[in-house]
């Protein structure tokens, strides 16, 4: 649809009006177009304020009418930029005031159809840059996440963290949300111009119930330099032959003059994240980059945490029945919610585990599922725990690891310090110091108030923690 066939916003035209009064003002009076994209977007590169880049799109706005109507171009010029009054306009032109209003009030209507147009080509320019840099979303719906969204939005328009950290246990659906997230953000009037994708993931899971292993090797930070430059920077300015220290300089550059929001997805070792972080820093600011992994970061001031719990009961049983409709199981979208609970008091909120079990009743019935999943029997569910907790499980420590097997003797709801201290072996700083471990690898939640902290585990966790870890 063109411009011309879009009805322009009347409060567009007020705000066309008042921003061409403000021509001649400083950044202190601001602009009343200020949330526009193509004045966003003027802005991101930090040369010009808010008045200077309202002034910019309205001059390119101004050379489009010029061309269509230049007696309505002529005065809005002599007007707004040239900054004369109404009847000296009207004795150069030769207009009765109430002819020039008219016309002034057609040249406004048609400046804010064009600026309307400048607008939409930009939102859709964003649109399809972010999708040529972020990979094809890794869900086909989301459910439960709509929280979640609006916090981090929150926190990125209002703190503008360098980096933010989404952190939990494998399958909970960090890069559905980072993902997502990122999609949010790069839409019309949001915080970012575009956003860009890079994987450190070396296996998937597959809900059929094998994991797939990817050739994928340890992402340093000259590894995300060079991915970040063949996405962002043209082929014919890339440094040739190609060297990070080259390279930065562009990077800096792109970032400067478009905000950029970049996604290191399933950084999975401690070794990926203490590489890059040097590299990020240098990056941030106008960029900002989200780190999706199974291990978080406490201590570093930059980077703002964000743990993904799991879903609810509720949100559980409407995954439920929407993958069940997805993978053509009529008997389990259509199942009484009692049936379902018993599927959610096995494996809790985690969605991975939640849609393995849809995958697996298409082939067996729901309690040889159910009862595979408890006993850690079956290749599906072996795999399952496997892809979730293996990598975890063999970082710990024997106080680490009794610690963990102690909170399963607890309810969902968890327990304290003192109660978990009475029921455990390991005391006093150790026992602390083993909570601490286990919650940087996402196996332990935390919740409570400023004076009371409660320890818990996934639902999930304390299946895998009853039977297959004494496999291991």
């Amino acid at each position: 649809m063109s411009s011309q066939q879009r009805r322009v916003d009347p409060r567009l035209v007020e705000q066309i009006h008042q921003a061409l009064k403000l021509w001649h003002k400083d950044a202190s009076h601001g602009s009343p177009l200020a949330h526009l994209r193509v004045v966003r977007s003027a802005l991101s590169g930090g040369r010009v304020n808010v008045r200077l880049a309202t002034n910019q799109v309205l001059l390119e706005a101004l050379e489009v009418l010029e061309q269509e109507l230049p007696d309505h171009a002529l005065l809005l010029r002599k007007r707004f930029l040239d900054n004369k009054p109404a009847h000296v306009v009207g004795n150069e032109i030769n207009l009765a005031p109430a002819t020039l209003f008219k016309r002034q009030g057609r040249a406004l209507e048609r400046l804010a159809e064009i600026v309307q147009g400048m607008e939409y080509g930009a939102v859709e320019a964003a649109t399809v840059l972010t999708k040529s840099c972020l990979p094809p979303p890794p869900y086909s719906y989301l459910v439960g996440v709509e929280p979640h969204l609006d916090h981090l939005e929150r926190v990125v328009k209002e703190m503008a963290p360098a980096i933010i950290g989404v952190f939990g246990i494998g399958g909970i659906g960090k890069s559905s949300l980072a993902h997502r997230l990122a999609v949010r953000l790069t839409a019309e009037q949001s915080a970012f111009a575009a956003a860009v994708w890079v994987s450190a993931r070396r296996c998937a899971f597959h809900t059929a119930g094998f994991v797939e292993s990817l050739a994928t090797p340890a992402l340093t930070s000259e590894d995300l330099v060079e991915e970040l430059a063949h996405q962002l920077i043209p082929l014919s300015e890339l440094p040739a032959p190609f060297s990070v220290k080259r390279a930065l300089p562009l990077l800096r550059q792109h970032f400067s003059r478009t905000r950029t929001l970049v996604v290191v997805d399933n950084l999975e070792t401690l070794e990926d994240v203490g590489a890059l972080l040097p590299a990020l820093r240098r990056l941030a600011h106008p960029a900002c980059f989200v780190l999706t992994s199974r291990r978080s970061l406490p201590g570093e001031p930059d980077v703002y945490p964000f743990t993904v719990p799991e879903l609810g009961q509720e949100d559980a049983l409407r995954l439920l029945r929407r993958e069940a409709l997805l993978c053509n199981v009529p008997s389990m979208a259509a199942a009484a919610d009692g049936d379902l609970r018993a599927i959610y008091d096995t494996v809790g909120g985690n969605p991975l585990a939640l849609k393995l079990v849809v995958g697996q009743v298409a082939l067996l019935p729901l309690d040889r599922v159910l009862g595979n999943l408890r006993r850690a029997s079956g290749a599906a569910a072996e795999a399952l725990y496997r892809y979730i907790y293996l990598g975890s499980w063999e970082q710990l420590n024997e106080a680490e690891r009794e610690v963990l097997t102690t909170l399963v003797l607890f309810s969902q709801e968890g327990a304290d310090l003192d109660t978990i201290s009475q029921r455990c072996e390991v005391q006093g700083p150790d026992l602390e110091q083993a909570l601490a471990q286990l919650v940087r690898l996402s196996l332990v939640n935390v919740s409570g108030d400023l004076f009371h902290r409660r320890y818990s585990v996934h639902r999930l966790t304390e299946t895998f923690l009853r039977e297959e870890v004494l496999r291991w």
